[in-house]
């Protein structure tokens, strides 16, 4: 078992619980700090735990798992939110709920939409699920396929690939956020690079966050951010750009972070379980309008993010028990 590494949870429990908030509060400074990063952030950590496939039996292998651990959940969740969904718009019967479900099956995006007069609803923030498991296929075939080590070539061709995906998007959404999947790419690159390269780069590292720092707050400075699920781009790749720089800045904080036990602890714990609590999110992000409530809005932010998290650790150890008393 691979041991885990505490500042990439650290990373995740903090971003898992600024998407929560995110999803909660009105667009505000707040909310465009959340956003310039927190989407990018969770594929770039993914990217640094990355390892190159070995042969084709291996490749197989990767999309086995990647068909466990995030394609099994994200039907699960969507069929879940479907459910939810459909009873509350007051169409609730097992024929409409398979009707729904396949449509959001077809569609896999985050927001509501419609692509050749059909209107599409949007699957709620479990979205991210399938566009990780579409890219990180992608990337093991390329990888397996195509294995040039010019970290300069790839680079290039990443960027055009992300490129084209926010050129397309700009046009047309495509399902399965296919177009998203070409941003997705050049993330996870950007991770496989920072590992590959994390001794040299240890070297530089007050520099490099000195200067991936200023470039962020310039950006923040003007309103700048990359909001994947509606296809916002302002300013293009500079926003790609400073989604980088701002993820980087959160990493080199987390290490930091990571030497206080209890912060260490708190969000380590949290990071473990992000997925559990992205579906969590995304069920109650379909079943209740926090909206409604009559309390700050702020206050309702943590209030949801408290429940989310009770509610993810409680599904936890029902799951973990359960598992526990098969084994024995």
């Amino acid at each position: 078992m691979k041991k885990r590494i505490n500042w990439i949870d650290i990373a995740k429990g903090i971003t898992i619980i600024l998407m929560v908030i995110g999803h909660t509060i009105p667009y505000n400074s707040l909310n465009i700090f959340i956003f310039s990063f927190h989407i990018p952030l969770f594929v770039i950590l993914s990217g640094i735990t990355y390892k190159m496939p070995r042969d084709k039996n291996d490749l197989k292998n990767r999309i086995k798992k990647y068909c466990k651990q995030l394609l099994m959940p994200y039907i699960l969740t969507l069929f879940i939110c479907t459910i939810v969904f459909t009873y509350i718009n007051n169409d609730f019967s097992f024929l409409k709920i398979v009707k729904q479900f396949i449509k959001n099956l077809c569609w896999g995006n985050g927001c509501d939409y419609t692509l050749f007069g059909i209107n599409f609803n949007g699957v709620s923030p479990i979205w991210f699920l399938i566009a990780l498991f579409f890219s990180k296929i992608i990337f093991d075939i390329i990888n397996y396929k195509f294995n040039d080590k010019s970290v300069c070539n790839n680079f290039i061709i990443y960027s055009f690939l992300a490129l084209t995906g926010i050129m397309v998007g700009k046009f047309v959404w495509l399902p399965q956020n296919i177009d998203l999947v070409l941003i997705f790419l050049l993330y996870l690159y950007i991770g496989f690079i920072f590992n590959k390269y994390i001794k040299s780069i240890k070297k530089y590292e007050t520099i490099i966050f000195i200067v991936c720092f200023v470039i962020w707050t310039i950006c923040l400075g003007f309103n700048l951010y990359i909001e994947l699920a509606v296809r916002s781009y302002p300013y293009g790749f500079l926003s790609i750009i400073e989604s980088i720089c701002a993820s980087y800045s959160i990493i080199a904080i987390c290490k930091i972070m990571e030497k206080s036990n209890v912060l260490q602890k708190i969000f380590t714990k949290i990071g473990k379980i992000s997925l559990t609590i992205l579906c969590i999110h995304s069920v109650e992000y379909v079943a209740f309008d926090w909206s409604t409530l009559s309390l700050n809005i702020y206050l309702i932010a943590i209030l949801r993010v408290i429940f989310v998290l009770i509610i993810s650790f409680i599904f936890v150890f029902i799951k973990n028990k359960i598992l526990n008393k098969k084994l024995t």
